[in-house]
């Protein structure tokens, strides 16, 4: 019996890693024929590089670069033996100091040192960075210039607040290795570059910003959109997503042609999800992401699709009731909440237990056969 186990993370309390092996203890000791295979799912904030190594054999590197205050900081990133680089900016591209002061410049340095490694294909997560420049740190670290109207150069690593002294850009000493890369980029969260629908403006709250600040950055970032749109004829604005990692996936995809893809999208490539699904017996999979953190569709969206398409059961364990109607709707087998409300804390080890709890009791009401009685 094929069994696939597809968990997502449970709001931080426990990985997908995790929640995939206490699903996979439960089958199989309720299963003894059970051919289990996990597949690790990350999202556009979490688990990218530790799920892709879960998956694919390569070579993890660490290097010292800036975070986004511009303080040393050590980042982690690897390439898998076929070339693709998982860059994971959350995980180095923090800050603490006022928005219009930080940068992308570590996005930049962390890009460069994978491409002097060799790697041909740059997948980078965007969800959960603290810079909103447009990008313009990462260019730089990357090899571009900036210039103000008397030609003298502008360092950008000062954050959003400069963007407004750029005239002239040289991008001239790009690092050659972009022109020939495949990027694809990541994000979770529909925001466009500038405007009413930018990440900073509907973000600006959790920053403890106030509207007309927020406003400020975004007439920033549109500011710089327009040196560019002048200089390199480079549109960004309509860029569906764009606004991803403040700007950064419009401008990947306006000068290198990158992607942007939802997680569930990039899941898809990676493991092959919907070959998976259409080869199992049975599904089992799950989540505890919060709704208002993703407005697109996540994995397990898909996943209940995939199952309902392919006429598979499938179990849901989550930890918040807003799935339950809607994975029904889907047309799930069976949906299990482990709470009501998602309480403020809870240890990893009791979260395991009650999705393995809830696992085993959905097994045995399958394996039960009521015409017997």
């Amino acid at each position: 019996m094929k069994v696939l186990v597809a968990m997502d993370e449970f709001n931080g309390i426990i990985s997908s890693y995790q929640a995939n092996r206490y699903v996979e203890e439960a089958v199989a000791s309720q299963i003894d024929s059970a051919d289990i295979v996990q597949v690790p799912l990350f999202n556009g904030r979490h688990e990218l590089t530790d799920s892709v190594f879960l998956w694919q054999s390569g070579t993890k590197y660490r290097l010292n670069v800036h975070d986004a205050d511009m303080n040393p900081v050590e980042a982690l990133y690897g390439i898998t033996e076929k070339g693709m680089a998982v860059i994971e900016g959350n995980l180095f591209l923090k800050g603490e100091k006022s928005i219009e002061a930080r940068t992308s410049y570590g996005m930049g340095e962390v890009i460069a040192d994978a491409l002097n490694h060799g790697a041909e294909h740059l997948v980078i997560s965007l969800g959960g960075l603290d810079s909103f420049d447009g990008g313009a740190g990462m260019l730089q670290a990357l090899g571009a210039r900036f210039y103000d109207d008397e030609a003298q150069p502008i360092d950008v690593t000062e954050g959003p607040r400069v963007l407004k002294y750029i005239r002239k850009v040289d991008f001239s000493d790009l690092h050659s290795g972009l022109q020939s890369a495949r990027i694809q980029v990541m994000s979770d969260f529909d925001s466009k570059l500038y405007g009413r629908h930018s990440e900073i403006m509907q973000t600006y709250e959790a920053y403890g910003l106030t509207r007309e600040k927020a406003a400020e950055i975004d007439n920033l970032v549109w500011y710089f959109s327009e040196i560019l749109k002048s200089e390199e004829r480079l549109t960004l604005g309509p860029v569906l997503r764009g606004g991803a990692g403040g700007g950064i996936a419009a401008l990947l995809s306006e000068m290198f042609e990158a992607e942007i893809m939802t997680s569930h999208e990039l899941v898809d490539q990676i493991t092959h999800l919907e070959s998976l699904i259409e080869q199992a017996d049975l599904i089992l999979f799950g989540e505890g992401v919060n709704e208002r953190d993703h407005v697109l569709e996540t994995t397990t969206q898909r996943i209940a699709e995939l199952a309902t398409k392919y006429d598979k059961p499938s179990i849901a364990i989550c930890a918040t009731p807003d799935k339950f109607e809607h994975f029904e709707s889907l047309g799930v087998t069976a949906m299990f909440n482990t709470f009501i409300e998602m309480p403020k804390s809870y240890t990893d080890f009791k979260m395991g237990i009650q999705i393995r709890h809830y696992t085993v009791q959905a097994i045995k009401l399958l394996q039960t056969t009521l015409n017997d009685q």
